[in-house]
């Protein structure tokens, strides 16, 4: 397990009532991390799924010219996907229960990314990447 997986699971899961799974994805999708609920083929296809809410909530924000996306929160009819954009591009992705306080659920994702948005880099990824193929 990589050590953003770690703190995906002990900092933020663990610690958030209400925080059922999250995904960490660098700025180009590339899937980062993710927490022990999901197996790693969910956790890519939520990677995807990130990165074209992004996308398409940018090129939204773009034309009705009100600056990048922050963040966004999608009501499901059991929780909510609560997807947060990192200064560097990056972006997490959290599925919330219905029962989770929102208010806090946010705050907590802030100060997450607070603490280890430096490295949701693609280089992070590379690193992950060349550590699963056994290359130093």
């Amino acid at each position: 397990m990589s050590n953003l997986s770690y703190l995906l699971n002990n900092n933020l899961v663990a610690r958030v009532p209400g925080i059922a799974q999250a995904v960490a994805v660098s700025v180009d999708g590339l899937l980062l991390a993710w927490t022990d609920g999901l197996n790693r083929d969910a956790a890519e296809r939520l990677a995807a799924i990130a990165a074209g809410m992004k996308s398409l909530l940018n090129g939204a924000a773009r034309d009705l010219g009100a600056g990048g996306v922050q963040g966004n929160i999608t009501e499901l009819a059991d929780g909510f996907l609560v997807l947060v954009t990192v200064s560097t591009g990056a972006s997490l992705l959290v599925l919330a229960t219905r029962q989770a306080d929102l208010e806090f659920v946010t705050v907590e994702l802030g100060r997450f990314v607070e603490q280890v948005g430096d490295q949701l880099t693609p280089a992070f990824a590379g690193d992950l990447a060349g550590a699963g193929s056994g290359r130093p």
